[in-house]
């Protein structure tokens, strides 16, 4: 008898349920929803939450990627050279790189006040585990190159020193004097060549790097002496799709297969590079005007609120004053990137001069519209992207901070 009436109390309720969730649904629908309607309803709404719960897997999934480094993208030996630890000391290869090439962990990579006091303190063994966490040495006789791959996390750009930390990186890259290497799968590299105080670079070896992303990225490093040929086999063997894939905001040039004719790649990574720096400066703009603008009450809560330089704050820094959408000037340049190398392809298959820099300098003055939103700023719409992850591939969506990806074999 209990089991009956616990049976009916049940019924009941999801009648009154049912009944509540059909209102609702027929108010939506202006009072005209018919039973069929309310049946499809709740398909779609099933359906829609399944695709949020496959979305929500794919970004716990990229975080923990994300979380365990890029060191494991880092391809093996080529053949005739051999991969070395940065800690194997003993190694002959690897003490010329310490003590030739003067190798450094990535400073925007370290998110943490705890983790860059115990780097501060720690001396070269401390440099030394960090540099063992994202990096190789390789060696093929008389050419040794040393590999790294750090993840640098979006700027904290809502307290003080996220701010004072991102414009500190954009005024070291500017000072920077750097020419187009070679743009590979729609990753642009560029050897350091000198610095804006006139001093050229006297190192005895070659300064090579290459970023997938704007803010949040992946940087590769490459110090070393070895030829053109041996450093692009080197950069050719990486797997672009899958550090493409560890962004929140995948680049869609990156990781597709954009191939860039050999004479043209230097020209091509010089274009790409200054498309950066004009992101840079864009957002560099941005900065002042919120230190201009600052909210010290907002300023005090969101230090005692940071937990890291990387801790966004509670409050808008500026009190409402200037706004900043961080994810759409992301998505912005990943789309600059792929404009930028459809107009420098469709160029060279025309094999005639054309109006694509007049393109590309409209698309530069273009650019801070994709830092600087107001608080109503719609979200980016959706970008697909290549993803290769083992052996299967998967179709990842992004709309705004969220990302939807389909896997299959």
């Amino acid at each position: 008898m209990d089991a009956l009436r616990f049976l009916g109390f049940a019924l009941v309720a999801m009648i009154v349920i049912a009944g509540l969730d059909y209102y609702q649904q027929d108010k939506k629908h202006e009072g005209i929803l018919s039973a069929e309607g309310y049946i499809d309803t709740i398909r779609s709404r099933f359906s829609e939450r399944q695709q949020e719960k496959v979305a929500e897997k794919a970004e716990r999934e990229r975080q923990d990627r994300w979380k365990a480094g890029a060191k494991s993208y880092i391809p093996n030996a080529p053949d005739g050279w051999s991969r070395y630890a940065i800690d194997d000391t003993d190694a002959q290869a690897v003490s010329t790189v310490l003590s030739d090439y003067g190798p450094t962990p990535l400073i925007s990579s370290i998110s943490n006040p705890v983790e860059l006091a115990r780097l501060a303190n720690g001396g070269r063994e401390a440099a030394l585990r960090k540099l063992n966490e994202t990096g190789y040495v390789f060696a093929n006789g008389t050419e040794i190159l040393w590999f790294d791959i750090s993840l640098k996390p979006k700027s904290a750009r809502n307290t003080l020193a996220g701010l004072a930390l991102g414009r500190q990186a954009a005024f070291t890259n500017a000072m920077k004097v750097s020419e187009g290497f070679a743009v590979i799968d729609g990753v642009a590299f560029a050897e350091e060549t000198g610095d804006l105080l006139g001093q050229p670079n006297a190192a005895e070896y070659r300064r090579i790097t290459g970023r997938i992303g704007f803010d949040e990225e992946v940087v590769l490093r490459l110090h070393g002496k070895a030829s053109d040929a041996s450093i692009r086999q080197l950069l050719t063997a990486v797997d672009y799709a899958g550090l493409n894939a560890l962004l929140a905001h995948p680049s869609p040039a990156v990781g597709q297969g954009v191939a860039v004719a050999l004479d043209q790649q230097p020209e091509t990574a010089d274009r790409m590079n200054d498309l950066y720096r004009e992101m840079q400066r864009a957002q560099d703009k941005i900065s002042q005007d919120k230190i201009e603008n600052l909210d010290m009450g907002a300023v005090m809560v969101n230090t005692l609120a940071s937990s890291g330089f990387n801790t966004e704050g509670m409050l808008n820094i500026t009190g409402g004053e200037v706004f900043e959408n961080q994810n759409l000037m992301q998505v912005g340049y990943g789309r600059a990137q792929e404009l930028l190398l459809q107009t420098d392809q469709q160029e060279a298959s025309l094999d005639t001069p054309s109006e694509t820099k007049g393109v590309i300098g409209t698309l530069l003055a273009m650019l801070p519209k994709f830092g600087a939103t107001s608080a109503s700023e719609e979200e980016p719409a959706p970008t697909e992207v290549r993803v290769r992850k083992g052996g299967g591939s998967s179709s990842c969506s992004s709309i705004g901070s969220s990302k939807r990806c389909s896997v299959g074999n």
